[in-house]
């Protein structure tokens, strides 16, 4: 059911943020028939400009001020009401590399649920990289693209019917209230009603799922931060389109003569490579639209030539990060001031050094030079605040992403990775709520 206000006084599980980290975590769960259900919203059906304004931060660094508000969306359906739809499986090596307490196999058995969800093929699961004939150095990466999904629209009749589930909108979850190893209380604000007096609703088990800015945010505004890294090793995917050029045999190319309208084609370096040479992964696309007739290694041949974009990861860094400001919204919280900076442009060189050697070698075809200057675009990819490990003295939440300190607080969504990869994070996001 759909409300304004809680229809309960206590649940057994309430899920603050309605995006697709936030429903997806909903679905599941309302599959157990003894539970009752709230997700709480702070935006209502449609973006509301002056709800919005909630999702201001104090910004230090590369991105524009507009950036983190416009990737924070306060509204039912969250970030999915904007998201572009890119889809894939994250990498192998940075899920071993960078100290995941889980199985990569644990999460491989829940794509398929990811997949239904997200409405993508079974190939975006089963064939997440193809090998290249020749070369063990470079793989083939397709990235499978979503309608997109927008999960305001495909679940809303699922809440306005649903008896057990509760949708709460225009309630801004203000902090979360403790005793020892509890959570025993959220205090509510009226998103439209700043005066109006704060409201409480209790439950058995509370699930974050507000985003890389506001699962931090909640969590220091209810100081449940103790020695923990909370809001710090804030990750991006940097963008660089049109950065450099590739020539391809397209007869080398593991890809159908029919251009798919759901996949985008890239070049990637194999995981092996990667760890061999000490380099975070990035892809390289390629639009088989674009042919013309030259010369590569002597031959004369049919060759794909392509602008390249690349997708690339970058490491945690604890200096990236998300915190108080000297600022109130209009609610009366701290705004957030995020420090945020690449550091990517000598990698940039450094990595694609290494791809265009390798392309060379495997003979699929050959690289430009990277362009002498390039800008970094953003991915609106929030990854990493709330980072998932062993223990409380480098991480947050532990394998079944519950908060360290807490025995009943969890934590949903691309926060928890401890690393990005090159993929982008939805697939798995929706994946790793198993």
């Amino acid at each position: 059911m759909i409300f304004n206000q809680p229809g309960h006084r206590h649940y057994d599980v309430i899920i603050l943020g309605s995006g697709p980290a936030g429903i997806t975590t909903a679905l599941e769960l309302s599959k157990d028939p003894s539970l009752a259900i709230a997700v709480i919203e702070s935006g209502v059906l449609e973006p509301h400009p002056t709800i919005q304004a909630l999702a201001g931060v104090q910004l230090h660094g590369d991105l524009p001020d507009d950036y983190f508000p416009m990737h924070t969306q306060r509204c039912f359906g969250g970030s999915s009401t904007i998201w572009g739809g890119y889809c894939a499986v994250l990498e192998k090596r940075a899920f071993t590399d960078q100290a995941w307490p889980i199985p990569y196999q644990e999460i491989n058995r829940w794509y398929p649920a990811a997949a239904r969800i997200l409405e993508l093929p079974d190939d975006a699961f089963r064939q997440p990289t193809v090998a290249i004939e020749g070369t063990s150095e470079l793989v083939y990466k397709p990235f499978y693209v979503s309608p997109p999904v927008r999960f305001n629209k495909k679940y809303h009749s699922f809440f306005q019917h649903h008896s057990r589930v509760d949708l709460i909108l225009g309630t801004t979850g203000f902090r979360l209230l403790t005793q020892k190893r509890t959570v025993t209380a959220l205090e509510l604000r009226d998103s439209l009603a700043p005066r109006r007096s704060p409201t409480f609703v209790s439950a058995d088990t509370f699930v974050l799922a507000c985003g890389g800015i506001g699962n931090p945010r909640m969590l220091q505004l209810s100081g449940i931060v103790d020695q923990m890294p909370v809001g710090r090793g804030l990750m991006e995917h940097p963008h660089l389109y049109a950065v450099a050029e590739m020539y391809l045999d397209r007869g080398r190319l593991p890809v159908g003569a029919e251009e798919d309208p759901y996949v985008v084609h890239a070049l990637q370096l194999s995981d092996s490579y990667c760890v061999e040479n000490g380099v975070l992964s990035f892809s390289a696309d390629f639009n088989q639209r674009q042919m013309t007739p030259t010369a590569l290694l002597g031959k004369r041949r049919e060759m794909l030539y392509t602008p390249v974009t690349i997708r690339a990861e970058i490491a945690p860094d604890f200096r990236n990060s998300v915190r108080d400001s000297d600022q109130r919204n209009y609610l009366g919280a701290l705004l957030p001031r995020v420090d945020f900076h690449y550091r990517y442009r000598h990698l940039a060189r450094e990595s694609w050094d290494l791809f265009g050697k390798a392309l060379l070698r495997s003979g699929l075809g050959r690289p430009s030079v990277l362009q002498p200057e390039f800008k970094l675009h953003d991915g609106g990819h929030l990854m990493g605040t709330t980072r998932m490990g062993l223990s409380a003295a480098d991480s947050l939440v532990d394998s079944n992403c519950r908060v360290h300190t807490t025995d009943n607080l969890y934590v949903a969504g691309s926060s928890v990775f401890p690393a990005g990869g090159a993929s982008n994070p939805t697939l798995y996001l929706s994946s790793d709520i198993g």
